[in-house]
């Protein structure tokens, strides 16, 4: 049995965070370093894809959490319209 702990929802979103920051002072570093353009770029891309998997994980722990939860308490109008918000339909 695996005896490490399963981390939670937070603390994978603060983990997520310190790379995005840490991606972002090499972005700066390199800047006032002048490096070439293109590396610039992989690494503006490397905080662009953190930044979508940080996303995934907060929709991913909103929908089994608070969005479950404004459906059992019969508040579906809300869960729809922050679904919507979210996807930037509404």
């Amino acid at each position: 049995m695996d005896k490490r702990k399963k981390k939670t929802a937070k603390e994978r979103a603060i983990h997520r965070v310190r790379i995005i920051k840490g991606h972002l002072n090499k972005i700066e570093k390199m800047l006032q370093d002048d490096v070439y353009c293109v590396d610039l770029i992989h690494q503006s891309r490397a905080v662009q894809s953190a930044l979508k998997k940080m996303d995934m994980l907060l929709i991913e722990n909103h929908l089994k959490h608070c969005h479950l939860n404004h459906i059992k308490s019969g508040e579906t109008d809300k869960a729809i319209t922050e679904l919507l918000t979210l996807f930037n339909y509404k």
